[in-house]
């Protein structure tokens, strides 16, 4: 039960996330091309013993307690002391530390997408999206202990890596993934829509050094990075001309992002000891035109995104355990709000979002030309 204070980790950056062409091919059949940022972050973050005694961003973790013999889980200071003095035995029940470390990411995924659309029936469309998907990631953690002398490093990345001085040797991991979807319009006021999205998977190797072992970065295992795969079912209604109302259903399988996870703390525990739920996320939104002499659009939404964070899971019994139960904690749910306006030209269109909840906050604009 520890009180926990997030890293910050933020940008000011505008970055080109999606960027789309759209060409109709007489009536029925639409191709498209697209590029599409759904990743990139880098960043460096502290867990010193004391909150900002190492670098910035930091943070602390407290001690904590476990009984010697049979421990079933860290116990309070009180509950230690009075297992010392039952037992007579000053070691009956050991307080440990958690040594600072630090770590630092440097990751990027990007999609490069040829679509295709065919409306079978007026009522009734389909299409679908072959996807070419790089990957580069860098990510170091260096343990440290009370003198901040190394004892351990962790590495994992897009590459093979000989020694620490010669770091990663970054390479670009691909693959090739499709999406399937449909759009069904029973009446001009309703329009029901599905997808299913498959996500990529890339190698991404884990290092581990030691302080005895000068250094040298030794390949653990051949982890992978795999992200989730996404379904999605829709309701469009337009209750008037000019307001739209959208309810939208999505699953994601966040689980296929513990696939081949491995850590070097927990033993012979494994990737069982790992977990990440899959969740359902509910959306709803609206959409209203105001039929000015340039079209002006408002918008509003809400959708709740359920923890879905790598969580540690597994038994309690050695202070590694109950260190990665630290490290890795079930998450918080994410309530998010989000407002949204347009204008519209017969051949030019401008458009901003923004996207709120506790951890996150998005602004967006796009802009699409008609020819």
């Amino acid at each position: 039960d520890l009180k926990r204070t997030g890293f910050t980790n933020h940008s000011d950056r505008i970055q080109l996330a999606f960027a789309s062409a759209v060409f109709p091919i007489g009536s029925r059949f639409t191709l498209g091309a697209y590029f599409h940022e759904p990743l990139r972050n880098e960043g460096v973050g502290v867990v010193a013993a004391e909150e900002g005694s190492f670098g910035s961003p930091s943070q602390s973790l407290p001690n904590f307690f476990l009984p010697r013999d049979n421990p079933t889980g860290p116990v309070s200071r009180a509950e230690c002391e009075s297992i010392r003095s039952t037992r007579n035995d000053p070691f009956a029940c050991i307080e440990y530390e958690f040594f600072p470390f630090a770590s630092a990411l440097d990751v990027k995924q990007q999609t490069f997408g040829l679509a295709g659309a065919w409306q079978i029936h007026p009522k009734f469309s389909v299409g679908a999206s072959a996807r070419y998907q790089t990957f580069t990631e860098r990510a170091f953690t260096i343990i440290f202990d009370d003198d901040f002398n190394v004892q351990a490093i962790l590495a994992q990345g897009t590459g093979t890596v000989n020694a620490l001085g010669d770091d990663l040797q970054i390479e670009t991991e691909t693959d090739v993934t499709f999406t399937g979807g449909f759009k069904w319009s029973p009446s001009e006021k309703i329009s029901i829509g599905g997808v299913y999205k498959q996500g990529p998977r890339f190698i991404t190797p884990s290092f581990f050094a030691g302080e005895q072992s000068d250094n040298e970065l030794i390949q653990l295992a051949e982890t992978s990075f795999h992200m989730p795969d996404i379904a999605g079912l829709g309701i469009s209604v337009r209750p008037i001309p000019v307001l739209t109302i959208n309810v939208d259903a999505v699953q994601v399988w966040y689980s296929n992002l513990a696939d081949e996870f491995f850590s070097a703390r927990v033993g012979d525990l494994g990737q069982e000891a790992y977990e990440i739920d899959d969740v359902l996320e509910l959306r709803v939104g609206a959409e209203y035109f105001f039929s000015t002499k340039i079209p002006i659009a408002v918008r509003a939404g809400y959708w709740r995104d359920p923890a879905h964070s790598l969580t540690y899971r597994g038994p309690l019994d050695t202070f590694n355990r109950v260190g990665q139960a630290a490290l890795y904690p079930k998450g918080d749910d994410q309530n998010h709000f989000s407002v949204g306006a347009g204008l519209a030209w017969p051949r030019f269109q401008i458009d901003a979002a923004y996207d709120t909840s506790d951890n996150f906050k998005v602004g967006s604009i796009s802009m699409v030309t008609r020819f």
